[in-house]
This record gives structure tokens, sequence and C-alpha cells, in this order.
């Protein structure tokens, strides 16, 4: 989100395809709350604009429960996953969505699919 709001053009044409092409974008409270933030004042407007557009997904007890998991099972092998980044997985998991990060060392997780932007 925050490299569409900076103008970066290639981001904005993959989001553009994605739309067209019949994809949804969606975004979660973890993300809502990071975008806000890391807002600068001239970015307000076209946040807000951005953030009608997309799906909100709900971070349910589910996700909730899966955020945890995945933050034991990283726990064991020695690594720190953040919470916003746990929720982050537990809630694309939970809704069967593709997690799109620049961050994707972040989150190596099997059952979930993550993508970079300039995979797309």
């Amino acid at each position: 989100m925050i490299a569409h709001l900076r103008g970066e053009s290639s981001i904005t044409r993959k989001l553009l395809d994605l739309l067209g092409t019949g994809h949804s974008l969606g975004t979660s409270c973890v993300n809502v709350a990071e975008l806000e933030r890391g807002l600068r004042p001239k970015e307000r407007r076209a946040a807000a604009v951005l953030l009608s557009r997309l799906s909100y997904l709900e971070t349910s007890r589910e996700a909730a429960l899966r955020a945890g998991r995945y933050q034991r099972d990283w726990g064991r092998v020695g690594r720190t996953l953040h919470t916003a980044d746990a929720l982050v997985a537990g809630t694309a998991r939970a809704h069967g969505a593709v997690l799109v990060t620049d961050n994707r060392d972040d989150f190596p997780r099997r059952d979930l699919q993550v993508m970079r932007p300039e995979d797309l």
C-alpha cells in the first residue's frame, strides 16, 4: 500500500492489473494500523480512497489461533515472529488469501501463499 501511495508506478500497475483480471484486494487491521502510523499528511486523502476500495479481512479467532501457532513454531526453531506479522499471516491464511509483501522472509510458512509485489 505504501509503495502505491508513494508513487511507485510499477506497483500501481500491478494492483490495477489484478483488479482488471477479477482479483479482489484486501487488507487487515494490522495493515491499516501500520499504514496510519506511517502516513505523511499529504497521503491521507489517497490512503482513505485506497482503503475504501479494499476488502477488509477480519482478524477472527481462527486467525488469532494461527498467529499464536506461527509464533510458537518459529520460537521452537529460535526465530522471533512479531505479533503484528503473525496476525497478518494468520488473517491471510484464515481467509485463504495470498499475502503480498516485500518482506517475504518474514513469512516462510508452508500453509500460506506469500508473494512479493514484483512476482505478481
